[in-house]
Protein backbone atom coordinates (compact mmCIF):
# COMPACT_ATOMS: atom_id res chain seq x y z
CA UNK A 1 0.00 0.00 0.00
CA UNK A 2 1.47 3.51 -1.05
CA UNK A 3 0.53 6.65 -2.69
CA UNK A 4 1.90 7.34 -5.72
CA UNK A 5 2.21 10.93 -6.89
CA UNK A 6 1.32 11.32 -10.67
CA UNK A 7 0.32 13.80 -13.70
CA UNK A 8 -3.19 14.54 -13.97
CA UNK A 9 -4.94 13.92 -17.25
CA UNK A 10 -5.39 16.75 -19.55
CA UNK A 11 -8.12 18.39 -19.21
CA UNK A 12 -9.39 16.73 -16.22
CA UNK A 13 -12.28 18.65 -15.25
CA UNK A 14 -13.73 18.37 -18.90
CA UNK A 15 -13.38 14.68 -18.63
CA UNK A 16 -15.43 15.35 -14.95
CA UNK A 17 -18.11 17.19 -16.33
CA UNK A 18 -18.92 14.54 -19.00
CA UNK A 19 -19.32 11.68 -17.07
CA UNK A 20 -21.93 14.03 -14.63
CA UNK A 21 -19.31 14.82 -12.02
CA UNK A 22 -19.18 18.53 -11.63
CA UNK A 23 -18.15 18.50 -7.78
CA UNK A 24 -14.90 17.90 -8.43
CA UNK A 25 -13.74 21.33 -7.68
CA UNK A 26 -15.25 23.38 -4.24
CA UNK A 27 -16.96 27.05 -4.94
CA UNK A 28 -13.63 28.81 -4.17
CA UNK A 29 -11.56 27.34 -6.48
CA UNK A 30 -10.32 24.33 -3.92
CA UNK A 31 -9.98 20.49 -5.85
CA UNK A 32 -12.00 17.94 -4.12
CA UNK A 33 -11.16 15.65 -6.50
CA UNK A 34 -7.24 15.18 -6.67
CA UNK A 35 -5.73 13.16 -9.45
CA UNK A 36 -2.10 14.26 -8.75
CA UNK A 37 -1.49 11.04 -7.04
CA UNK A 38 -3.04 8.03 -6.18
CA UNK A 39 -3.19 5.00 -3.65
CA UNK A 40 -1.96 1.13 -5.01
CA UNK A 41 -2.74 -1.71 -3.15
CA UNK A 42 -2.12 -5.25 -3.15
CA UNK A 43 -4.34 -7.91 -4.18
CA UNK A 44 -4.02 -9.00 -0.38
CA UNK A 45 -4.45 -5.84 0.94
CA UNK A 46 -7.93 -5.52 -0.21
CA UNK A 47 -8.72 -8.69 0.75
CA UNK A 48 -7.80 -7.60 3.93
CA UNK A 49 -9.95 -4.43 4.31
CA UNK A 50 -12.72 -6.24 2.45
CA UNK A 51 -12.89 -9.34 5.47
CA UNK A 52 -12.60 -6.35 7.58
CA UNK A 53 -15.22 -4.57 6.83
CA UNK A 54 -17.75 -7.47 5.99
CA UNK A 55 -16.64 -8.95 9.89
CA UNK A 56 -17.65 -5.47 11.79
CA UNK A 57 -20.59 -5.24 9.57
CA UNK A 58 -21.76 -8.40 10.96
CA UNK A 59 -21.11 -7.55 14.40
CA UNK A 60 -22.69 -4.06 14.01
CA UNK A 61 -25.83 -5.76 12.83
CA UNK A 62 -24.99 -8.10 16.21
CA UNK A 63 -25.20 -4.78 18.06
CA UNK A 64 -28.58 -3.45 16.27
CA UNK A 65 -29.85 -6.69 17.55
CA UNK A 66 -28.70 -6.28 21.23
CA UNK A 67 -30.06 -2.52 21.08
CA UNK A 68 -33.56 -3.29 19.96
CA UNK A 69 -33.86 -6.21 22.23
CA UNK A 70 -33.02 -4.55 25.48
CA UNK A 71 -34.92 -1.25 24.47
CA UNK A 72 -31.04 0.64 24.60
CA UNK A 73 -32.35 3.39 22.44
CA UNK A 74 -31.34 6.21 24.42
CA UNK A 75 -27.88 5.28 24.73
CA UNK A 76 -27.29 5.70 20.78
CA UNK A 77 -28.71 8.76 21.16
CA UNK A 78 -32.52 7.58 19.45
CA UNK A 79 -35.76 8.90 21.72
CA UNK A 80 -37.51 5.75 22.43
CA UNK A 81 -40.81 6.56 21.05
CA UNK A 82 -39.39 5.49 17.36
CA UNK A 83 -39.11 2.04 19.05
CA UNK A 84 -41.94 0.79 17.52
CA UNK A 85 -40.72 1.47 13.84
CA UNK A 86 -37.19 0.38 14.47
CA UNK A 87 -38.26 -2.95 15.91
CA UNK A 88 -40.70 -3.23 12.77
CA UNK A 89 -38.21 -2.79 9.92
CA UNK A 90 -35.17 -5.10 12.48
CA UNK A 91 -38.22 -8.09 12.41
CA UNK A 92 -38.22 -7.48 8.55
CA UNK A 93 -34.64 -6.96 7.76
CA UNK A 94 -33.92 -10.11 5.91
CA UNK A 95 -36.78 -9.13 3.67
CA UNK A 96 -39.09 -6.28 2.70
CA UNK A 97 -37.20 -3.73 4.77
CA UNK A 98 -33.37 -4.90 3.74
CA UNK A 99 -30.51 -2.52 3.82
CA UNK A 100 -29.84 -0.62 0.74
CA UNK A 101 -25.79 0.62 1.21
CA UNK A 102 -23.43 1.91 3.66
CA UNK A 103 -19.51 2.88 3.89
CA UNK A 104 -17.08 2.51 6.73
CA UNK A 105 -14.35 4.76 7.51
CA UNK A 106 -11.15 2.72 8.15
CA UNK A 107 -7.85 3.56 9.53
CA UNK A 108 -4.81 1.25 8.23
CA UNK A 109 -1.24 1.66 6.34
CA UNK A 110 -1.28 -2.34 5.42
CA UNK A 111 2.27 -2.01 7.25
CA UNK A 112 0.95 -3.80 10.00
CA UNK A 113 -1.52 -4.98 12.14
CA UNK A 114 -5.24 -5.13 11.63
CA UNK A 115 -7.54 -2.41 9.78
CA UNK A 116 -9.75 0.08 12.14
CA UNK A 117 -13.40 0.57 11.74
CA UNK A 118 -13.87 4.54 12.93
CA UNK A 119 -17.50 4.44 12.32
CA UNK A 120 -19.99 3.69 10.42
CA UNK A 121 -21.86 5.84 7.78
CA UNK A 122 -25.15 3.90 7.67
CA UNK A 123 -27.87 5.70 6.67
CA UNK A 124 -27.08 8.67 4.15
CA UNK A 125 -22.83 7.92 2.95
CA UNK A 126 -21.18 10.29 0.95
CA UNK A 127 -18.75 10.37 -1.93
CA UNK A 128 -20.47 7.44 -3.88
CA UNK A 129 -20.61 9.03 -7.17
CA UNK A 130 -17.15 9.59 -6.94
CA UNK A 131 -16.46 6.10 -5.76
CA UNK A 132 -18.41 4.17 -8.09
CA UNK A 133 -18.10 5.96 -11.30
CA UNK A 134 -15.48 8.79 -11.22
CA UNK A 135 -12.58 7.10 -10.04
CA UNK A 136 -13.32 4.03 -12.50
CA UNK A 137 -12.86 6.45 -15.29
CA UNK A 138 -9.94 7.52 -14.02
CA UNK A 139 -8.34 4.08 -14.29
CA UNK A 140 -9.80 3.27 -17.72
CA UNK A 141 -7.58 6.39 -19.03
CA UNK A 142 -4.67 6.07 -16.61
CA UNK A 143 -3.87 2.07 -16.17
CA UNK A 144 -6.39 0.08 -18.15
CA UNK A 145 -4.34 -2.80 -17.38
CA UNK A 146 -4.71 -2.51 -13.44
CA UNK A 147 -8.14 -3.34 -11.81
CA UNK A 148 -9.56 -1.69 -8.63
CA UNK A 149 -11.90 -2.53 -5.53
CA UNK A 150 -15.26 -1.45 -7.42
CA UNK A 151 -18.18 -3.20 -7.82
CA UNK A 152 -20.34 -0.89 -6.18
CA UNK A 153 -22.71 -0.07 -9.30
CA UNK A 154 -23.30 -3.81 -9.66
CA UNK A 155 -23.83 -4.67 -6.49
CA UNK A 156 -26.44 -1.78 -6.47
CA UNK A 157 -28.04 -3.03 -9.27
CA UNK A 158 -28.43 -6.59 -7.63
CA UNK A 159 -29.89 -5.10 -4.05
CA UNK A 160 -32.35 -3.25 -6.30
CA UNK A 161 -33.40 -6.26 -8.31
CA UNK A 162 -33.34 -8.12 -4.84
CA UNK A 163 -36.30 -5.17 -3.42
CA UNK A 164 -38.03 -6.05 -6.33
CA UNK A 165 -38.72 -9.81 -5.50
CA UNK A 166 -40.19 -8.20 -2.27
CA UNK A 167 -42.18 -6.11 -4.18
CA UNK A 168 -43.26 -6.98 -8.08
CA UNK A 169 -45.62 -4.15 -8.46
CA UNK A 170 -42.40 -2.01 -8.40
CA UNK A 171 -41.21 -3.34 -11.48
CA UNK A 172 -44.18 -1.98 -13.56
CA UNK A 173 -43.29 -0.18 -16.64
CA UNK A 174 -46.94 1.70 -16.85
CA UNK A 175 -47.52 5.26 -15.84
CA UNK A 176 -50.69 4.22 -14.87
CA UNK A 177 -48.80 2.29 -11.88
CA UNK A 178 -46.76 5.45 -10.28
CA UNK A 179 -48.69 4.78 -6.93
CA UNK A 180 -46.40 1.94 -6.97
CA UNK A 181 -43.14 4.22 -8.21
CA UNK A 182 -40.05 3.98 -5.98
CA UNK A 183 -39.82 8.39 -4.77
CA UNK A 184 -36.35 9.19 -4.81
CA UNK A 185 -36.05 12.37 -2.09
CA UNK A 186 -33.77 14.51 -1.08
CA UNK A 187 -33.43 18.60 0.25
CA UNK A 188 -33.61 20.53 -3.08
CA UNK A 189 -32.29 22.63 -4.41
CA UNK A 190 -28.86 20.60 -3.65
CA UNK A 191 -27.03 20.10 -6.76
CA UNK A 192 -24.75 17.23 -4.75
CA UNK A 193 -27.61 15.49 -3.22
CA UNK A 194 -29.44 15.61 -6.32
CA UNK A 195 -26.52 14.07 -8.25
CA UNK A 196 -26.91 11.22 -5.79
CA UNK A 197 -29.95 10.79 -5.61
CA UNK A 198 -29.85 11.09 -9.61
CA UNK A 199 -27.23 8.12 -9.32
CA UNK A 200 -28.86 6.08 -7.42
CA UNK A 201 -32.17 6.31 -9.50
CA UNK A 202 -30.22 5.85 -12.73
CA UNK A 203 -29.72 2.53 -11.08
CA UNK A 204 -32.30 1.40 -9.80
CA UNK A 205 -34.12 1.99 -13.39
CA UNK A 206 -31.62 -0.36 -14.82
CA UNK A 207 -32.63 -2.63 -12.10
CA UNK A 208 -36.29 -1.98 -14.04
CA UNK A 209 -38.15 -0.52 -11.35
CA UNK A 210 -40.81 2.61 -11.76
CA UNK A 211 -39.16 5.84 -9.90
CA UNK A 212 -39.93 9.30 -9.50
CA UNK A 213 -37.66 11.99 -8.01
CA UNK A 214 -38.58 14.96 -5.56
CA UNK A 215 -38.10 17.49 -3.32
CA UNK A 216 -38.32 15.89 0.46
CA UNK A 217 -39.87 19.16 1.89
CA UNK A 218 -42.72 18.79 -0.90
CA UNK A 219 -43.85 15.61 0.47
CA UNK A 220 -47.43 16.18 2.64
CA UNK A 221 -49.91 13.70 4.60
CA UNK A 222 -53.60 13.55 3.49
CA UNK A 223 -55.85 13.25 6.44
CA UNK A 224 -58.63 11.24 4.36
CA UNK A 225 -56.17 8.86 2.72
CA UNK A 226 -54.15 8.04 5.34
CA UNK A 227 -51.28 8.27 2.85
CA UNK A 228 -48.03 10.78 1.84
CA UNK A 229 -48.64 11.89 -1.25
CA UNK A 230 -45.82 14.09 -3.58
CA UNK A 231 -46.30 17.06 -5.20
CA UNK A 232 -48.92 15.19 -8.09
CA UNK A 233 -51.16 14.00 -5.42
CA UNK A 234 -49.91 10.37 -5.73
CA UNK A 235 -49.22 8.65 -2.81
CA UNK A 236 -45.62 7.72 -1.53
CA UNK A 237 -45.47 3.71 -0.51
CA UNK A 238 -41.85 3.76 -1.07
CA UNK A 239 -39.27 6.12 0.12
CA UNK A 240 -36.23 6.04 -0.99
CA UNK A 241 -34.36 9.05 1.16
CA UNK A 242 -31.34 11.00 1.05
CA UNK A 243 -32.64 12.74 4.46
CA UNK A 244 -30.89 11.55 8.39
CA UNK A 245 -33.36 9.95 10.46
CA UNK A 246 -32.33 11.56 13.11
CA UNK A 247 -32.97 14.69 11.31
CA UNK A 248 -36.93 13.78 10.87
CA UNK A 249 -37.56 12.40 14.07
CA UNK A 250 -37.18 15.99 15.22
CA UNK A 251 -39.67 17.09 12.94
CA UNK A 252 -43.47 17.06 12.18
CA UNK A 253 -43.59 15.40 9.14
CA UNK A 254 -40.65 13.18 10.00
CA UNK A 255 -42.09 11.87 12.97
CA UNK A 256 -45.49 11.19 11.08
CA UNK A 257 -43.19 9.55 8.37
CA UNK A 258 -41.63 7.20 11.61
CA UNK A 259 -45.13 6.72 12.75
CA UNK A 260 -46.55 5.17 9.40
CA UNK A 261 -42.95 3.58 8.96
CA UNK A 262 -44.04 1.46 11.92
CA UNK A 263 -47.47 0.71 10.59
CA UNK A 264 -46.52 -0.74 7.33
CA UNK A 265 -48.09 2.30 5.51
CA UNK A 266 -44.33 3.27 3.40
CA UNK A 267 -41.62 1.29 3.15
CA UNK A 268 -38.20 3.64 3.99
CA UNK A 269 -34.95 3.26 2.40
CA UNK A 270 -32.69 3.42 4.39
CA UNK A 271 -35.87 1.42 7.00
CA UNK A 272 -35.79 2.84 10.80
CA UNK A 273 -33.78 -0.34 12.04
CA UNK A 274 -31.12 1.63 10.45
CA UNK A 275 -30.80 4.91 12.41
CA UNK A 276 -29.59 2.55 15.22
CA UNK A 277 -26.48 1.56 13.40
CA UNK A 278 -26.24 5.29 12.02
CA UNK A 279 -25.34 5.91 15.72
CA UNK A 280 -22.08 6.63 16.46
CA UNK A 281 -22.83 5.35 19.89
CA UNK A 282 -23.13 1.91 18.72
CA UNK A 283 -19.44 1.50 17.93
CA UNK A 284 -19.19 1.90 22.26
CA UNK A 285 -21.49 -1.40 22.45
CA UNK A 286 -19.36 -2.74 19.84
CA UNK A 287 -16.25 -2.41 21.98
CA UNK A 288 -18.33 -3.62 25.09
CA UNK A 289 -19.41 -6.49 23.21
CA UNK A 290 -16.77 -7.35 21.51
CA UNK A 291 -13.67 -6.08 23.71
CA UNK A 292 -9.95 -6.22 22.01
CA UNK A 293 -11.59 -6.95 18.76
CA UNK A 294 -9.00 -6.80 16.49
CA UNK A 295 -10.63 -4.86 13.60
CA UNK A 296 -12.13 -2.40 16.74
CA UNK A 297 -10.42 0.74 18.91
CA UNK A 298 -11.49 1.02 22.52
CA UNK A 299 -14.57 3.19 22.34
CA UNK A 300 -17.19 4.28 25.43
CA UNK A 301 -19.83 6.98 26.24
CA UNK A 302 -17.69 7.92 29.18
CA UNK A 303 -13.75 9.15 28.46
CA UNK A 304 -13.34 8.44 32.19
CA UNK A 305 -12.43 4.81 31.70
CA UNK A 306 -9.45 5.58 29.16
CA UNK A 307 -5.89 5.84 30.91
CA UNK A 308 -3.77 8.94 31.73
CA UNK A 309 -1.88 10.19 28.75
CA UNK A 310 -4.22 8.48 26.32
CA UNK A 311 -5.15 10.23 22.51
CA UNK A 312 -8.89 9.91 22.66
CA UNK A 313 -10.94 11.18 19.74
CA UNK A 314 -14.12 12.72 20.92
CA UNK A 315 -17.12 12.59 18.39
CA UNK A 316 -21.05 13.81 18.44
CA UNK A 317 -23.26 10.69 18.79
CA UNK A 318 -25.32 11.88 15.68
CA UNK A 319 -22.56 13.93 13.97
CA UNK A 320 -21.15 14.12 10.26
CA UNK A 321 -18.96 15.16 7.75
CA UNK A 322 -16.15 15.69 10.39
CA UNK A 323 -17.85 18.25 12.45
CA UNK A 324 -17.69 19.03 16.12
CA UNK A 325 -14.60 16.10 16.37
CA UNK A 326 -11.75 17.02 18.44
CA UNK A 327 -8.73 14.86 19.64
CA UNK A 328 -7.13 15.60 22.69
CA UNK A 329 -4.79 13.61 25.57
CA UNK A 330 -6.32 12.90 28.33
CA UNK A 331 -5.35 13.23 31.89
CA UNK A 332 -6.02 10.61 34.89
CA UNK A 333 -9.61 12.07 35.96
CA UNK A 334 -10.42 11.81 31.80
CA UNK A 335 -10.39 15.39 31.46
CA UNK A 336 -8.44 17.22 27.91
CA UNK A 337 -5.08 18.09 28.56
CA UNK A 338 -4.49 21.91 27.54
CA UNK A 339 -5.82 22.20 24.32
CA UNK A 340 -6.88 19.89 21.48
CA UNK A 341 -4.52 18.32 19.09
CA UNK A 342 -6.89 18.59 16.79
CA UNK A 343 -10.70 19.78 16.30
CA UNK A 344 -13.47 21.10 13.90
CA UNK A 345 -16.53 23.41 14.53
CA UNK A 346 -20.18 22.54 13.45
CA UNK A 347 -23.76 22.44 14.36
CA UNK A 348 -23.34 19.39 16.81
CA UNK A 349 -22.87 21.12 20.11
CA UNK A 350 -25.79 20.00 22.16
CA UNK A 351 -25.48 16.27 20.97
CA UNK A 352 -24.48 13.59 23.01
CA UNK A 353 -20.93 12.63 22.69
CA UNK A 354 -19.18 8.87 21.75
CA UNK A 355 -14.76 8.41 22.98
CA UNK A 356 -12.57 6.47 20.90
CA UNK A 357 -9.12 6.01 21.31
CA UNK A 358 -7.33 7.16 18.62
CA UNK A 359 -5.56 5.53 15.86
CA UNK A 360 -3.59 7.48 13.05
CA UNK A 361 -4.64 7.19 9.46
CA UNK A 362 -2.33 6.20 6.44
CA UNK A 363 -0.11 9.16 6.01
CA UNK A 364 2.07 10.21 3.01
CA UNK A 365 3.92 13.04 1.96
CA UNK A 366 1.83 15.27 5.25
CA UNK A 367 -1.78 13.56 3.89
CA UNK A 368 -3.67 11.70 6.20
CA UNK A 369 -6.04 9.25 4.04
CA UNK A 370 -9.18 7.98 5.38
CA UNK A 371 -10.36 4.11 3.90
CA UNK A 372 -13.80 4.17 3.11
CA UNK A 373 -15.12 0.76 2.55
CA UNK A 374 -18.50 0.45 0.72
CA UNK A 375 -21.00 -2.34 1.66
CA UNK A 376 -24.13 -3.28 -0.46
CA UNK A 377 -26.05 -5.30 1.59
CA UNK A 378 -23.55 -7.14 3.90
CA UNK A 379 -20.97 -7.24 1.47
CA UNK A 380 -18.12 -5.41 0.84
CA UNK A 381 -17.79 -3.84 -2.88
CA UNK A 382 -15.49 -0.75 -3.30
CA UNK A 383 -13.33 1.75 -1.95
CA UNK A 384 -12.84 5.16 -2.00
CA UNK A 385 -9.89 7.44 0.02
CA UNK A 386 -10.42 10.82 1.39
CA UNK A 387 -7.03 12.96 2.10
CA UNK A 388 -6.43 15.71 4.03
CA UNK A 389 -3.42 17.86 5.40
CA UNK A 390 -5.40 17.94 8.99
CA UNK A 391 -5.85 14.79 11.34
CA UNK A 392 -9.25 14.91 11.23
CA UNK A 393 -11.22 14.15 7.57
CA UNK A 394 -14.03 16.13 7.14
CA UNK A 395 -16.74 17.37 4.49
CA UNK A 396 -13.80 19.28 1.94
CA UNK A 397 -11.19 16.66 2.48
CA UNK A 398 -10.30 15.33 -1.34
CA UNK A 399 -11.14 12.21 -3.11
CA UNK A 400 -8.15 10.57 -4.32
CA UNK A 401 -8.59 7.87 -6.58
CA UNK A 402 -7.26 3.65 -6.04
CA UNK A 403 -5.96 1.06 -8.11
CA UNK A 404 -5.02 -2.76 -7.43
CA UNK A 405 -1.63 -3.21 -8.35
CA UNK A 406 -1.54 -5.65 -11.55
CA UNK A 407 0.30 -8.80 -10.93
Amino acid sequence: MERVPTAPRPQWQTKLDEIGFPFHTDADGTAYWDESAYWRFSLAEIETLEAAAEEVYRLCEDAVGHVVTRGLYEAVGLPPWAAPAIEASWAERKGRDMALYARFDFAWDGKGGAPKALELNAETPTSLYETAVAQWCWLQDVHPDADQFNSLEEALVERWQARMQMFPALASPTMASQAEAVHFACLMPHPEDEATIAYLQTLALRAGMTTKAMPIQAIRYDDASGCFLDEAGLPIRHLMKLYPWDWMIRETTGRELVTAAAQGRIRMIEPAWKMVMASKGLFALLWELNPGHPNLLPTALDRTGFPAGSMVVAKPLLGREGSNVSIATLDAAGFPVGQPIAQTEGPYVDEGWVYQAFTPLAEADGNHAVLGVWMAGDKACGLGIREDRALITGNTSRFVPHMIAPT
